[in-house]
């Protein structure tokens, strides 16, 4: 996506449109953030004199103009190029919101900007980063442990908000014909970009081998993956059309994002889920399974390739993109994988999916308190400059 320019009005570059002025990012690490944050993008919107967002690869499928009055792209460009153009960008706008781009967040910072950071992972991270404790507000969503959390740092807490998950009302569950297989999240650095498009071949291959002959499928990814799928079957779609395909799904079988976790939730589709593609994928879907908001789960270790979750990042990613290189070399194993998805599956269906229950326990709707948060934070920045 080529660049957008802004027009500059008179006056230090500034536009001359009343109403906050935000500058939006997200963490190009899975889904979720992009996803997250073009929720924010259209709840903000209508109380912003100028909204636009900055970033790069796969986190600009979802962002679109409205309600963006500019995208810029910042993909393949260097920290320096990107500090670079926060600075000349900085002076045109109030707020940098990122959602989860640590990296991002800190050059904003270097170009004199003031932050706000929505975080969906405060439940998971060993140690926050330090520019955290720079973001007025820290936006947590909520999901186990997050409260608990927050009011252990005194530091943190002066700064945050608990906000319900960035999710709608829940919807009812209408279960039609299609099996839903969401492959969101999938694009890291921490792994090769063909391991990624590996693992969504052969995850879609599996769901495939065990559905009943007639079966629909309707499989959602980024557009990078789709397009290496070259699958008619294979789509990238807004949110609003992802949670109409999930609620009128006969069952899912997903990656377990906690964004894809928190929209099982709202449409109430059952759901599997598939072998973690990063560590915090397995470590959530244990948390429900825990806590009993889990239809069913399949782990690596489950087609005999076992990944040690609890390894730093970088390891577990290793190990992933192993498990993904063997599954595809060995016939045997891609058996074993679809006659496991097909037994985990065959009862699912019947009856709403268990994650319904977490919008009881965390509730909803958390765009609304998120970006009236952010709207408070630039009227006392105004009011005290």
């Amino acid at each position: 996506m080529a660049d957008t320019q802004e027009p500059r009005a008179p006056g230090a570059g500034r536009p001359a449109t009343a109403g906050p002025r935000l500058l939006l990012n997200a963490e190009p690490f899975g889904f979720g953030p992009a996803a997250a944050v073009a929720l924010l993008a259209a709840e903000l919107a209508p109380d912003c004199g100028r909204i636009a967002y900055i970033g790069e690869g796969h986190t600009l499928d979802l962002q679109s103009r409205p309600p963006y009055h500019a995208i810029h792209d910042t993909t393949g460009l260097t920290e320096d190029e990107r500090l670079a153009r926060l600075r000349k960008l900085a002076p045109r706008y109030d707020l940098f919101v990122t959602a989860m781009d640590s990296g991002m967040a800190a050059l904003a910072r270097r170009a004199g900007m003031e932050l706000a950071i929505y975080d969906a992972l405060t439940w998971y991270w060993p140690a926050l980063p330090a520019v955290a404790y720079e973001a007025a507000p820290y936006i947590a969503q909520d999901f186990f442990g997050v409260r608990e959390r927050v009011a252990a740092d005194a530091a943190l807490r002066e700064r945050a908000v608990v906000v319900p998950p960035v999710i709608p009302p829940g919807r009812d569950w209408t279960a039609g014909r299609h099996v839903l297989v969401n492959l969101g999240g999938l694009d890291n650095p921490l792994w090769r970009p063909d391991d990624a498009v590996a693992y969504a071949r052969l995850m879609l291959a599996a769901v495939r081998a065990g559905l009943p002959a007639g079966r629909p499928v309707i499989a959602v990814t980024n557009r990078g993956i789709a397009a290496a799928l070259a699958d008619p079957a294979v789509g990238t779609y807004d949110h609003g059309t992802m949670l109409e395909l999930m609620s009128t799904a006969a069952y899912a079988c997903m990656t377990s994002g906690l964004g894809n976790i928190y929209d099982a939730a709202t449409t109430g589709v059952p759901t599997l889920w598939l072998p973690g593609a990063n560590d915090s994928h397995t470590r959530q879907v244990l948390l429900l399974s825990e806590h009993g908001y889990c239809d069913a789960r399949l782990d690596w270790e489950d087609i005999g390739l076992p990944v040690d979750h609890t390894a730093p990042p970088a390891a577990v990613m290793r190990e992933i993109s192993g498990a993904v290189r063997r599954l595809a070399g060995e016939q045997r194993l891609r058996e074993r994988l679809a006659e496991e998805l097909a037994g985990l599956t065959a009862g699912l269906g019947g009856t709403p999916g268990k994650a319904r229950a977490l919008t009881d326990r965390f509730g909803h709707g958390g765009m609304r308190p998120a970006a009236a948060a952010i709207l408070r934070q630039v009227e006392r920045n105004t009011e005290n400059p």
